[in-house]
């Protein structure tokens, strides 16, 4: 019986060690963080163009405001931008009022306005997309973006991830060595963030000849993309 006693005691003992060896030994790992900021050409440009008219009633304001944006978009197709390259990105259509002091507030007609996204991979296209829009009634050039197309946002973010997580070894085993210890395997990785930002150009003469003088002269810019990530190593 005393020796049962005996064995079932030290058989506590030894699983309390060899969990506390095992705690001490997850104790010893190291948390850094891995970053990355690279620059790219762009391969994409974005144009914002439209059409902000008004009109007696609602009706004349929106058949306008189609007719000026169906105008645009055959203009483009003619030029080579296809139609899946172009997209209605706001729409609306409400009172416009003006206020007097005699008067107050009153309506004098209603506003339509419809705004076109026209995406080209060929940034040379940029001032004869803004040409063509002017040429076909717009009177709204908003800003013009140089960006990433999809598929090399996917080749730059693997590329920025991949420099993140070198940078994050770099100072691991820096601070290993500073701490008399050799770094050990990886423990856990987690993605921090993945970010870029596309160039935006707001034009300052958004109407007529103006605006397509202004569009000519515009240059794409670079565009940064930066990358983040967690990696925490065991020590040896």
């Amino acid at each position: 019986m005393k020796i049962n006693t005996i064995f079932g005691i030290l058989l506590v003992i030894a699983l309390i060690g060899l969990t506390g060896c095992q705690q001490t030994k997850e104790e010893q790992t190291i948390n850094v963080q891995g970053n990355s900021e690279l620059t790219f050409d762009p391969d994409e440009a974005e144009v914002w163009a439209g059409i902000s008219i008004v009109k007696d009633t609602a009706e004349e304001a929106q058949s306008e405001a189609n007719k000026v944006v169906n105008a645009i978009i055959d203009g483009l197709r003619y030029k080579g931008i296809s139609e899946d390259d172009i997209e209605t990105e706001r729409l609306s259509l409400y009172e416009e009022r003006t206020w007097t002091k005699d008067e107050g507030s009153k309506v004098i007609g209603w506003r339509a306005t419809q705004t076109l996204n026209v995406k080209t991979t060929d940034l040379t296209k940029v001032g004869t997309i803004v040409d063509v829009a002017v040429n076909n009634g717009a009177n709204q050039i908003n800003n013009i973006n140089f960006g990433l197309t999809e598929e090399k946002e996917q080749e730059y973010k693997k590329q920025a991830l991949s420099d993140a997580a070198k940078n994050a070894k770099e100072k691991a085993e820096i601070l290993a060595e500073s701490l008399g210890a050799k770094l050990g395997k990886i423990k856990t990785v987690s993605e921090g963030n993945f970010y870029y930002m596309p160039y935006r150009y707001d034009m300052v003469k958004a109407e007529g000849a103006l605006a397509v003088e202004e569009a000519a002269t515009i240059m794409p810019s670079d565009v940064k993309v930066t990358a983040n990530v967690n990696i925490v190593y065991y020590l040896k």
